[in-house]
């Protein structure tokens, strides 16, 4: 493996992870801010929420694709291995698996993409972790401003006695 494309992975890797984060942050802001503002019905409130989150979610992947297809096609980094043709959606079918930490196999990566490979799936299971925290806690708060908090918190103590 060439030194100098694994250095150049790796910090592409490292400024590609906070910026897909710091995106995805805001993305959540403004789903967060829609959601607030627009009175809503609790469906509608779903289908925001969650269409904002997906798009968010297809922006990280998009990202990563093509830092992959830019250290190929550019930076000289040892392409994809498998049944692949080169073409942009092969990279981010490749995304899409890696993010998701799906891993069909079909498609790996060789040399230094290894290395980017590793901080996406590290980042796609954070920001997947990140998207079911925050829609529990919206719908925690959809709940509750509907009047459907008894839903959410059953009363044990009632049933023993």
């Amino acid at each position: 493996m060439n030194m100098i494309h694994i250095l150049v992975t790796a910090i592409t890797g490292i400024g590609i992870f906070f910026l897909v984060t710091g995106i995805f942050y805001e993305c959540l802001c403004v789903i967060s801010r829609t959601v607030a503002r627009v009175p809503t019905k609790p469906r509608n409130f779903m289908l925001i929420m969650i269409t904002g989150i997906f798009v968010a979610h297809i922006l990280a992947i998009t990202i990563y694709a093509l830092a992959y297809w830019i250290l190929v096609k550019y930076a000289g980094v040892t392409a994809l291995a498998g049944n692949i043709q080169d073409s942009f959606l092969v990279y981010h079918y490749f995304s899409a698996t890696t993010y998701t930490s799906l891993g069909v196999g079909d498609i790996f990566p060789v040399g230094g993409l290894r290395i980017l490979t590793a901080i996406e799936a590290l980042n796609g299971l954070i920001l997947i972790t990140w998207s079911a925290a925050f829609t529990y806690f919206g719908v925690q708060r959809m709940w509750n401003s509907h009047g459907n908090a008894k839903f959410m918190h059953y009363d044990y103590k009632k049933e023993n006695n």
